[in-house]
């Protein structure tokens, strides 16, 4: 198992994340590209779908399918990765909560699959999604905050400024990672390890 997380920060300063993703994905296998987080007015699930194939292509990555309801999912072994873009937190889970897609997508990792997500995509790793109340609104109405819990009880705190936010982040007093729109995290078996710009926020420890 391997979950690859990124701030979502514009293409140009998250390059030593896409580089590690594409550098681990096995070609010759599928690439699930699922922007369900995006909401219509910002971004059209087709428009995703270009800047995605453009920016992974430049790495190598071409065999990619499009997914826009997780009803319709059937993760098995012919997927290489599985990436959750960003959008709105709320509007994601709850596209997860009306779908088997969290169980499909545990048992995908635990026999050795690949995740990304950003921004929204990572949030919803964590074991709630209440960090995102800072930035996202919760258009859909959610109720039951509990995130896919894949990082051993922490939550995902995204576009991290120390100057911004550092008194919301010790005002949660829980475990969180934090991610600078150019850090990522790289989580394998219970481990953290941080790739693009190190974290320096006190709650945070991780592997060099």
């Amino acid at each position: 198992m391997t979950i690859l997380l990124s701030g979502g920060g514009d293409p140009e300063i998250v390059i030593p994340i896409d580089q590690y993703f594409s550098s681990i994905i096995d070609l010759r296998k599928t690439v699930l590209y699922i922007p369900v987080a995006m909401e219509a007015h910002v971004f059209s699930y087709d428009e995703c779908f270009s800047w995605f194939k453009k920016i992974y292509g430049a790495y190598g990555v071409s065999n990619i399918e499009l997914c826009t309801d997780l009803t319709t999912v059937n993760l098995n072994r012919r997927y290489g990765a599985v990436f959750i873009g960003g959008g709105n937190t709320f509007k994601l889970l709850d596209e997860i909560q009306h779908s088997n897609f969290a169980l499909q997508l545990r048992t995908y990792l635990a026999l050795g699959g690949i995740l990304y997500g950003g921004s929204a995509g990572a949030i919803v790793c964590g074991k709630t999604i209440e960090p995102a109340i800072y930035a996202d609104d919760n258009i859909v109405g959610l109720k039951d905050l509990s995130g896919l819990n894949l990082l051993g009880g922490h939550d995902v705190f995204c576009y991290y400024e120390p100057t911004k936010h550092a008194s919301y982040i010790d005002s949660l007093n829980r475990d969180l990672y934090l991610l600078y729109e150019e850090s990522g995290l790289i989580f394998n078996d219970s481990q953290a390890v941080q790739i693009g710009k190190p974290f320096t926020h006190k709650n945070i420890a991780l592997t060099p």
